[in-house]
């Protein structure tokens, strides 16, 4: 597989976890909440606790809780799609360059394989 197909793929998945993580959250939340909301004990609490919640999702929506879920999932798809592009980055970076720890001392024939092959030049 073309390289640049594996990462167009794997961006493209990040991105579509990313964006559906946050509406999957929010919405199990708040269908816990709803159901909760209807147990006579805790309801005045509960029915808070969501009036809250759909309050902070409103903050972002400019009023709707349902644009605020998308706002913030936009924006966590956005994350996800740059933390894969970090990543991607430093894997290539990797390939070129294996990281060698610098407590890691060279070894012996290594030392000796680069003077012989420094003096043969």
């Amino acid at each position: 597989m073309n390289i640049w197909l594996s990462l167009l793929l794997s961006l493209l998945l990040t991105s579509l976890v990313s964006f559906a993580l946050p509406i999957v959250l929010f919405t199990v939340v708040l269908a816990i909440l709803g159901v909760m909301g209807h147990l006579p004990l805790i309801s005045p609490f509960i029915n808070y606790a969501y009036a809250q919640i759909w309050h902070f999702l409103a903050t972002f929506g400019e009023g709707s809780g349902i644009f605020g879920i998308l706002i913030i999932a936009v924006t966590c798809a956005i994350a996800g799609l740059l933390f894969e592009s970090l990543n991607f980055y430093r894997y290539r970076l990797l390939i070129n360059k294996p990281l060698k720890p610098l407590w890691q001392k060279p070894k012996t024939a290594e030392i000796i394989s680069k003077i012989i092959c420094s003096n043969d030049k």
